[in-house]
């Protein structure tokens, strides 16, 4: 799901794949060793650096995902609820093509009357 997410993101704004590799493989190691020479240097300094980032990751995946004013979360500010549909509509035509299958039928909607059928012995009989 984490993937697929990325991928929705990264289908919207080019910069995300660069902004991952940066964040992943540079940021964060950076910060945990620097997290680590500070245990190493003071360990009650360490702690405490270690309680506020992790403070600062909660408040962000709170804000991220429910929002302040609760009920707004930033994750629908940077790609609204229709925006992800339309992504994710997009990349399973996409794989279809890619796959060879056939579109999808739709199926008729409830409103429509489905065709109604005599049960069998109910046609008009003449004697």
């Amino acid at each position: 799901a984490a993937a697929k997410l990325l991928g929705l993101y990264a289908s919207f704004y080019r910069f995300v794949p660069a902004l991952y590799i940066l964040v992943a493989f540079v940021l964060m190691p950076a910060l945990f060793l620097g997290v680590s020479a500070v245990l190493d240097a003071s360990v009650g300094g360490g702690v405490v650096l270690l309680i506020f980032i992790l403070a600062v990751f909660v408040g962000f995946e709170l804000l991220w995902l429910v929002g302040w004013p609760v009920g707004s979360p930033l994750c629908y500010k940077v790609l609204s609820k229709d925006s992800r549909e339309e992504g994710r509509k997009a990349l399973e035509k996409a794989d279809r093509e890619v796959q060879g299958l056939p579109e999808p039928e739709e199926s008729p909607s409830a409103a429509e009357p489905a065709a109604t059928q005599e049960p069998a012995g109910a046609q008009d009989v003449q004697v």
